[in-house]
């Protein structure tokens, strides 16, 4: 083999590795950080707006549209999110549990829209449901493997 080739070979292999390397960000790496951001955003919006959450008593109109736009968003963020990563079984088992499967992240964005309804509720029928929203809570935190707050 010449020099020349031994060049050309080695340029064509470094192209390969910056393609794939590219194409794993692109397609794998960028959609799960972006997923585990919107689990963390998750953890956020349940710790912010847990006043709103959890005591119904203290209800504002506005505070309680505000919480239910926001775990409407992150209910659908996490749904998106999870449906851009390609081959997500997979990457879960390699993550070690780092990650959640596919069924609890679906499961736990069902339950922010259920909770996201719940947080406009005042009076007698909120007092009634509080009990519901802890559980939802526990539940969301529970399938996204987030610690209880305390």
């Amino acid at each position: 083999m010449t020099d020349a080739e031994r060049i050309v070979w080695g340029a064509l292999a470094g192209v390969s590795i910056y393609i794939v390397g590219q194409l794993l960000s692109k397609f794998l790496i960028e959609p799960l950080h972006e997923l585990r951001k919107t689990v963390g955003e998750v953890r956020f919006n349940l710790a912010f707006y847990a006043p709103t959450i959890h005591t119904p008593i203290g209800r504002s109109k506005e505070a309680s549209a505000d919480a239910q736009q926001a775990l409407r968003e992150n209910s659908c963020n996490l749904i998106s999110k999870l449906h851009a990563v390609p081959i997500y079984s997979v990457v879960r088992h390699l993550s070690f549990g780092v990650l959640p499967e596919r069924k609890a992240i679906e499961k736990a964005a069902a339950h922010l829209r259920a909770l996201s309804t719940y947080v406009l509720q005042e009076g007698e029928k909120a007092n009634n449901n509080s009990e519901t929203v802890e559980k939802l809570v526990l539940r969301v935190e529970l399938l996204l493997n987030l610690k209880p707050l305390e």
